[in-house]
């Protein structure tokens, strides 16, 4: 197996470098002379690596952001922004041992604003220390910047071509300027793109028979823009601020066409002809702040405040049927939207008595609120009559407040543990269609254990509750005319509740390279799922609580160079993770996995650089399991064929810029779907009907031009 493996790896190199050296004369002549080892420039002392800019020399980086991205066992984690306030917005980057960002802009653009002559270092933490905030995280990242940066700017340009022909554009440029004690940083985003997706979907009815094969071909428009501003003032010695800003405007268009037809003999006869164009569109801006001071040496505090605004129009959308024979049947209008807000404040004070020991305190408020509105009309070509729908309409506002206590402890210079505990309370309002009010309060314990088996072995266990947070769309009624289904808002269920129990191991097998093994369990209380609603209109799918469930998962990651397989300056990441989830479901009463989950994933990605030659050319390859969805009257299966290959070649001889020309997508069977329509329940067990889908978006080429200014 393990010859088979290098005989692939040796030959798809050997494939690549010929068309590198096609596309790039004089490749070839100077394969041999490479650089000495990278590994050499990094150096590891207590819980923290160091890696000097030499180490990502061979990888020819532009920004900060392309030097993070080779950190050996690491990937950037902006946080869970998508959960309101920002207690759980923590990312696992810093700059000069600050976190960036607070959750209005992504690790990913503060970075690739940050060209590589800015950065003097970078360090990677794999333990709780008292000088660094983990925050959740097993590792974190700190860009160290060289005395005097950031009078400097990158930019990004981009050109794609999609497998419908469209030409998709897409810029991104940043400046950086310092006046006195104030860093200012301007940034423009903008991209435009034109993906069409071809479906190919078959029908059978209870009898396993076809009686429908329909043709889709969906042309979908998008553009967006996106300015943003940042301001970091070093107000004196002890004090500073920061503050982020961005406001983005974005339209979504789709036009769609759909041939549906019977089979006769060896044919097929048209049976109804469908279209719809839709034209979405909408903004969202969020400006956040964070002020710190230190008392003292040893006594801290940091305020945080965030704003955002967000609005979306979708439609009016009309879904129009035609017969071959008599023309126009109906339409199906839909016009909805919504518009969403949130404002947070978080007080932190931090007091670190002595250098085993940090203690943090504080609250936090925040309140969010989400308008929702869904009219729904049947035309029949003579009149338009609305359509009812339970829960269309409605306004649905959380207050939610939190107190939290963390200490971090060193206990020696092998163990350190990790502490806490968050209390949250919160108020949910609903008004509109659905008027009630419900009051929420949980204690959110944490503890983890780092142990520095060596200096090549670490151990991480920890223990800990989380509580999501309910999720405003679901209180509210949705439709997928496409697909025929709609779904009822629940103004009555309750946020799952998950206790932890997790361990990690990470080996450092050299300077260049890691490998991590996690294990976890999961014990879910009032699972999210689907649970049926019956009205006078019949059987509906609404959001609720299915019951109690538990999730067993291992993952593993491992970053290696290839050198002893012949294949210099050549690193490989590998991503795996299993999981086996369990619940009774609430209509068969039989156990089964959760909807909507991966039982495993893949993930591999390959570079290879030739830093005489300037070039480097590599591959990435996602691959997912098969995911089930249970519904009320419904089962799916749907995934990913052969996973998802994407490849590229660049270099950095020209004009002292990176370009890289690269295909997405080059394996292009799209994905597929299977649904089974039951009569009136799955508990039935009675099948009406049997539909598979594929759905193809094609592969997209792409040229990209990087650089820094």
């Amino acid at each position: 197996m393990w010859g088979h493996m290098q005989t692939y790896l040796k030959s798809t190199a050997a494939g690549t470098a010929l068309l590198a050296s096609l596309l790039f004369p004089g490749f070839s002549e100077a394969q041999e002379n490479f650089p000495e080892n990278p590994s050499e420039a990094t150096e590891l002392h207590n819980g923290v690596s160091v890696f000097s800019n030499e180490f990502f020399e061979a990888f020819s980086p532009v920004t900060a952001l392309d030097m993070v991205a080779r950190v050996p066992g690491f990937s950037i984690s902006d946080g869970d922004t998508g959960r309101r306030g920002l207690g759980d917005s923590f990312g696992n980057v810093l700059i000069n041992g600050a976190r960036p960002s607070n959750k209005s802009l992504s690790l990913g653009t503060v970075l690739q604003r940050i060209p590589i002559s800015d950065v003097d270092h970078i360090e990677l933490i794999s333990e709780a220390l008292p000088d660094y905030n983990m925050r959740g995280h097993a590792r974190l990242v700190n860009v160290i910047l060289v005395a005097g940066a950031g009078n400097s700017g990158s930019w990004d340009a981009r050109m794609s071509v999609s497998a419908s022909g469209r030409v998709g554009p897409q810029a991104n440029i940043s400046w950086a300027r310092v006046v006195g004690p104030v860093d200012l940083t301007f940034g423009l985003y903008a991209t435009s793109s034109g993906d069409r997706v071809r479906r190919r979907s078959t029908l059978f009815d209870d009898a396993d028979i076809l009686t429908e094969i329909q043709h889709d071909n969906d042309q979908q428009a998008y553009r967006e823009v996106a300015p943003s501003f940042s301001l970091n003032w070093q107000i004196d010695d002890r004090s500073s601020l920061q503050f982020d800003v961005e406001g983005t405007l974005w339209r979504w268009a789709q036009q769609q066409v759909t041939f549906i037809d019977a089979p006769a003999g060896t044919g097929v006869t048209p049976l109804r002809y469908e279209q719809n164009a839709t034209n979405n569109h909408g903004n969202f801006y969020f400006a956040s702040a964070t002020y710190s001071h230190a008392f003292s040496n040893t006594l801290s505090s940091q305020t945080m405040g965030h704003l955002r605004r967000d609005t979306s129009d979708n439609g009016p959308a009309a879904y129009e049927t035609y017969d071959p024979a008599s023309g126009f049947v109906g339409a199906i209008i839909v016009d909805d939207g919504s518009n969403s807000e949130e404002t947070a404040l978080r007080q932190t004070l931090s007091w670190t008595p002595n250098d085993r020991n940090t203690v943090e305190i504080g609250g936090e408020i925040a309140v969010n609120a989400r308008d929702t509105r869904l009219a729904l009309f049947d035309d029949d070509g003579t009149t338009v009559t609305p359509i009812p729908l339970p829960v269309a309409n409605t306004r649905v506002e959380e207050t939610r407040s939190e107190i939290f206590i963390n200490h971090t402890w060193t206990i020696s210079d092998a163990l350190s543990l990790e502490s806490g505990l968050r209390y949250e309370f919160s108020e949910i309002v609903q008004t509109g269609d659905a008027e009630q009010s419900r009051s929420f309060a949980y204690p959110k314990p944490s503890v983890t254990l780092n142990w520095r088996q060596s200096d090549r072995n670490r151990w991480r266990f920890t223990a800990q509750r989380d509580v999501d947070q309910l999720d405003f769309g679901k209180f509210a009624s949705s439709v997928d005319i496409a697909d025929n289904n709609s779904t009822l808002g629940n103004p009555d269920y309750v946020p799952q509740r998950t206790w932890t129990l997790e361990a990690e191991w990470e080996r450092r097998l050299g300077d260049d390279s890691s490998f991590s093994l996690k294990v976890g369990q999961d014990w879910i209380e009032d699972l999210d799922g689907w649970i049926p609603v019956t009205t006078p209109g019949g059987v509906f799918d609404a959001p609720g609580n299915i019951g109690d469930g538990t999730v067993l998962r291992v993952s593993g990651n491992l970053t290696t160079p290839l050198d002893t397989i012949g294949l210099s300056n050549a690193v490989l990441d590998v991503n795996a993770a299993w999981r086996d989830t369990n619940v009774e479901d609430p209509l068969t009463g039989e156990d089964r996995p959760f909807s909507g989950y991966n039982e495993w994933e893949l993930g591999l990605d390959y570079r290879q650089t030739f830093p005489a030659q300037q070039i480097a050319w590599g591959w990435d390859y996602h691959w997912y399991s098969d995911s089930e969805v249970f519904r009320a009257q419904e089962y799916r299966v749907q995934g990913t064929t052969d996973g998802d290959l994407d490849l590229y070649v660049e270099t950095t001889r020209w004009g002292g810029v990176t370009t890289r020309l690269g295909v997405n997508e080059v394996i292009g069977n799209g994905d597929d779907r299977q649904r089974v329509f039951f009569d009136g329940s799955r508990a039935s067990g009675v099948v009406t009907g049997t539909e598979y889908r594929n759905e193809n978006y094609g592969a997209t080429w792409y040229l990209q031009v990087r650089g820094t200014f």
